[in-house]
């Protein structure tokens, strides 16, 4: 799985070491939990195990996880990042999240150009949902960009990833 300058690999729980030191950054925190609660170590490799099972079936029978972790193609390379979604009956959420050191560098719009492609085949006629914090300008601009119309958070499904004020993007098909 990969993109011009990116590959792409299931999560699993030996990623959550590469990673936890980008969800530490605080640039990266601030936007994924601006309370500052990072995960301890261990929790994200826990989260990352559950991650790569995916859903339990007899608990959430309508519901798909995918996850993967983000690399550049040059060799040796540290994950940089990682893509999820969630889907759900007819509808999921996408999020998205890279290392500041690489932001700016066009690789995040790659990356969910590649995410979009991929869900596109793995789970078809599915509507995608993000949400954003509204002073998170770089992701506002790159969903836009992706071809998401922001839309008013009453029109939203129950998003897991919504928190109050955040902006909600539906992709327009």
């Amino acid at each position: 799985m990969q993109s011009k300058h990116l590959l792409f690999e299931p999560l699993t729980a030996a990623h959550a070491e590469e990673l936890w030191p980008i969800l530490a950054t605080p640039a990266v925190l601030a936007w994924i939990d601006p309370q500052g609660n990072l995960p301890t170590l261990e929790d994200l490799t826990a989260q990352y195990a559950a991650c790569a099972h995916g859903p339990v079936a007899s608990t959430m029978p309508k519901e798909r996880w995918f996850n993967v972790a983000i690399r550049l193609k040059i060799s040796p390379s540290p994950a940089i990042g990682r893509l999820e979604a969630t889907q759900y009956d007819g509808w999921g959420e996408i999020a998205f999240l890279l290392g500041e050191a690489w932001w700016g560098k066009g690789l995040a719009f790659e990356a969910m150009l590649w995410w979009q492609d991929y869900l596109a085949t793995a789970a078809p006629s599915t509507q995608w949902w993000a949400t954003v914090h509204p002073m998170n300008q770089r992701s506002i601009r790159l969903l836009k960009r992706l071809g998401y119309k922001q839309v008013d958070s009453s029109d939203r499904p129950k998003l897991q990833s919504y928190d109050p004020g955040d902006c909600c993007f539906v992709q327009s098909v």
